[in-house]
């Protein structure tokens, strides 16, 4: 299939992901063709400088069993925002999506969000996390996220305050967006989120989401909070 002709892109950053990750991939891609037969759609896999469970064997599996899948690879790490923007650079669909490489969310919430942009409701659409999210989160994760949603709150003033769910929908002009921020690591999506609010001609709908169960959340340490609280105060103080 010609690159063109693709309805979708689904962009996977993924950096050192846990055993068995392409099966969850292969998973995934079978469910989203059981519930949208009719739906064309890509993979786009960017693999962010990993060290353990990305090699051969692993891509090999991948290529075998999904026929429509790109895959970029580079080093040294970069972080998350950086490697969604190299997959923006090479999608070509008319609606992008991403999300995390263990596919957290229901294939339904994809596929809403997907329906959204195809119906022109928005330029960008972000999907949003329900209670339940916190009560199966760790308590760390559990803090550290309304702890940010109270700083945006205040200090950013903006009305999205759930801005790092890890799945996100573009049309051209989100996708232009997405392509214009800075942040290389976990607060792009605030970074994305606020330019969005500056932008009048810009339309931003959020999306109900839902975890799928025994999703595996992985640890923030003290490095990245601080890093990342840096990059808070950049964006903090950036001009509209």
């Amino acid at each position: 299939m010609n690159p063109q002709e693709y309805d979708l892109d689904i962009i996977l950053p993924v950096y050192n992901p846990v055993a068995g990750w392409t099966k969850t991939i292969e998973q995934a891609s079978t469910n989203l063709r059981a519930l949208a037969p009719e739906l064309h759609f890509r993979l786009i896999l960017v693999n962010d400088g990993s060290t353990v469970h990305f090699d051969g064997q692993a891509v090999r599996y991948l290529r075998d069993r999904l026929p429509h899948l790109r895959i970029i690879s580079y080093e040294p790490n970069m972080g998350k925002g950086y490697a969604v923007r190299r997959g923006a650079e090479a999608a070509t669909a008319p609606i992008v999506l991403f999300t995390d490489v263990d596919f957290p969310y229901r294939e339904e919430d994809l596929l809403a969000v997907f329906e959204m942009l195809k119906c022109e409701k928005a330029d960008l659409v972000i999907a949003t996390r329900q209670e339940d999210y916190y009560a199966e989160a760790p308590w760390s994760r559990k803090w550290i996220s309304k702890i940010l949603k109270g700083l945006i709150r205040y200090l950013m003033r903006i009305p999205t305050t759930d801005t790092q769910c890890g799945l996100k929908g573009f049309n051209p002009k989100g996708l232009d967006l997405l392509r214009s921020t800075r942040i290389n690591r976990y607060l792009f999506d605030l970074e994305l989120v606020k330019r969005a609010h500056q932008r009048r001609d810009v339309v931003l709908k959020p999306h109900p989401s839902r975890l799928k169960p025994c999703v595996v959340f992985t640890p923030i340490g003290f490095r990245i909070l601080r890093r990342e609280f840096r990059n808070f105060i950049w964006l903090l103080f950036q001009p509209p």
